[in-house]
């Protein structure tokens, strides 16, 4: 089964540039993801009800091709590309109005049990051999790396807003906090094209975290930490050259 939804950039979801942002691309991931785990019956809210589980993003990915812009329309298709005794990866392209694929996405969730804290087999929260898989479109698949010994550019404090209705930090509210390690000009003369996201642990309101932060020219690592402990692991690759400006979209 494919989702498909026909959607326009708003203002919200752009950078600085006037392009659809990272964070963009992930919320529309997110969004697809509930919408489709929705149509198939095993949405969060649906296997938090009746299975007393969550879904959690285990890991995370978004390459960049090519940038949509303010207000134009775009294509997004979600899919469930590999099921495994614990975990789903489910894929979301979104395209541009000439039907070009411009960032794709790949997401691996597992069922969190609310109870015990492990992870719980998906065949124990409403996947089953009804659930269909498609094949990629895209040769997309999760880096591995070291986030050992960086060091530290910044705290951030858990509060209302960065809490979902799973009751700990919303995995976007990551992306944030490692997107605010960059300045406007950086990102803007050298934007991301890849984004890998390992979630490691949870948090909660009223946490304390460390942000830690390493680069070189190909890559950068960062972590994010509780006392200690990994809560996200990140690597980010950035293009050596800007692909818009801000003057291509004054009307």
């Amino acid at each position: 089964m494919k989702l498909i939804k026909h959607e326009k950039v708003n203002s919200c979801m752009t950078d600085p540039l006037a392009n659809l942002s990272v964070i963009g691309c992930f919320q529309i991931a997110e969004e697809t993801v509930t919408e489709l785990m929705g149509k198939l019956k095993i949405d969060g809210i649906t296997v938090k009800k009746a299975y007393n589980a969550v879904w959690v993003f285990a890991k995370s990915k978004l390459k960049v091709l090519s940038n949509i812009a303010w207000n134009e329309q775009y294509t997004v298709v979600g899919f469930i590309s590999k099921v495994t005794r614990v975990s789903i990866d489910i894929d979301v392209e979104i395209k541009n109005e000439s039907d070009e694929i411009c960032a794709y996405l790949r997401v691996e969730l597992c069922a969190l049990d609310l109870q015990s804290g492990k992870i719980r087999r998906v065949s124990t929260v409403g996947v089953d051999d009804s659930i269909q898989t498609e094949a990629p479109e895209t040769d997309l698949s999760f880096s591995k790396f070291d986030a050992e010994n960086l060091p530290e550019v910044a705290q951030v404090k858990i509060k209302y807003t960065n809490i979902d209705f799973a009751g700990h930090t919303n995995n976007k509210e990551y992306i944030r906090f490692i997107l605010n390690t960059y300045s406007v000009r950086e990102l803007e003369e050298r934007p991301i094209k890849e984004m890998d996201i390992v979630y490691v642990n949870q948090t909660y309101e009223n946490d304390i975290l460390t942000v830690q932060k390493n680069s070189d020219k190909d890559r950068d690592i960062i972590a994010i930490q509780k006392d200690g402990n990994y809560i996200v692991k990140s690597e980010i690759v950035r293009s050596y050259s800007k692909t818009y400006s801000k003057d291509d979209f004054v009307s």
